[in-house]
């Protein structure tokens, strides 16, 4: 992931030039950003120890199988997926920019330099909650809070997250019989989308 972002206080922003709108994945890549400034060693330490471990790197495998590229065209393709991407995508959320960021990161995989950092298990599972825990939580929230304020449409796209319609969908996707298999098959391979779901909500400072 790339390095570095500039913070603009409240202040500096009142008597700087109108700045060009961001669509809503280059918000995330402001939190992403500001991730790995703060929390990219860290990060990079958990991962290198969780790799001595087998349930840890059965998932990594997983993920670049063609078993695991078909489970995903196939989740696409479900009427209720659709439906979720239609209500994003109202709001310019582009899920194949987050399905792509996440093939980046796989590809990015690679060996580092053993170190000592502390870690709580060895899946997949126990790794996200590691990495969320370095996470920089006071300044993403901050971040999160001064786009809330300052920037209209990502106002607008996280309240329509969290709408009752939003739930509905969502909510649909999960009952689809067809979609619960395919998370299962995910699951015994170690990766849990439920606690992808509270990574993604930590990106944003949502903890």
């Amino acid at each position: 992931m790339k390095v570095a972002i500039i913070l603009l206080s409240i202040v500096s922003l009142s008597f700087s030039a109108p700045q060009p709108r961001k669509i809503f994945h280059e918000h995330a890549e402001d939190f992403l950003e500001l991730i790995m400034q703060e929390s990219n060693d860290e990060i990079m330490q958990i991962f290198e120890s969780y790799l001595e471990f087998e349930e840890f790197t059965k998932s990594l495998d997983y993920m670049t199988t063609s078993d695991f590229k078909q489970l995903v065209y196939e989740m696409e393709s479900l009427p209720e997926f659709k439906a979720v991407v239609d209500f994003l995508e109202n709001d310019n959320i582009d899920i194949l920019y987050f399905i792509d960021r996440l093939n980046e990161i796989i590809e990015e995989i690679q060996e580092v330099k053993r170190t000592r950092q502390e870690i709580s298990g060895k899946d997949m599972t126990a790794y996200i909650n590691d990495c969320i825990a370095v996470f920089p939580k006071d300044k993403l929230v901050a971040l999160f809070e001064e786009k809330v304020a300052e920037d209209e449409e990502f106002r607008v796209a996280i309240e329509n997250l969290q709408s009752d319609e939003w739930d509905q969908i969502w909510n649909a996707l999960w009952e689809n019989e067809t979609f619960l298999e395919e998370a299962n098959i995910l699951l015994e391979n170690g990766i849990d989308l439920q606690v992808l779901l509270v990574e993604l909500k930590a990106v944003f400072g949502q903890f």
